[in-house]
């Protein structure tokens, strides 16, 4: 019997090795330091959603802010995005901080979402969907 299970053990071993069982790529812009632009607006850190106490703003583009955030536990990374249209025009929302890939979508005005990637997720796939990749992190969608 134990001729049998050390070689099966063996193998499993080999193949999470190989098979890439690893740490989820995760956010390398929460490595560096926070910065004043990096603060998430009073309106967009609200008790509405979780308590977001690490943000990083990651782009500015078509007037919008994306910026990725996580609670102090860590375990949920949020994408806000906050338009320069007004007081109150921001949407977010949350996903597991263990994801690879995508973390997490969000749509708010009609017909404009985005989503927040992993480093080094491959976004080909999104961008023939209609996606624009406007940083390694967030791709938009519509207009």
């Amino acid at each position: 019997m134990n001729r049998l299970v050390l070689p099966i053990l063996g193998a499993i071993g080999i193949a999470l090795m190989l098979g890439g069982w690893s740490a989820p790529a995760g956010l390398a812009v929460f490595q560096r330091e926070a910065v004043a632009r990096d603060q998430l607006p009073a309106e967009a850190a609200s008790a509405e959603n979780p308590k977001l106490e690490n943000s990083r703003l990651l782009v500015e583009a078509d007037g919008v802010r994306y910026y990725a955030a996580q609670g102090e536990n860590r375990m949920l990374t949020c994408l806000v995005a906050v338009s320069d249209a007004g007081p109150g025009s921001f949407i977010g929302g949350c996903g597991r901080s263990m994801a690879t890939g995508q973390i997490v979508s969000i749509s708010g005005q009609v017909g404009k979402s985005a989503t927040l990637v992993t480093d080094g997720f491959e976004t080909k796939e999104l961008v023939a969907q209609g996606w624009r990749k406007i940083h390694q992190n967030v791709l938009v969608n519509g207009r």
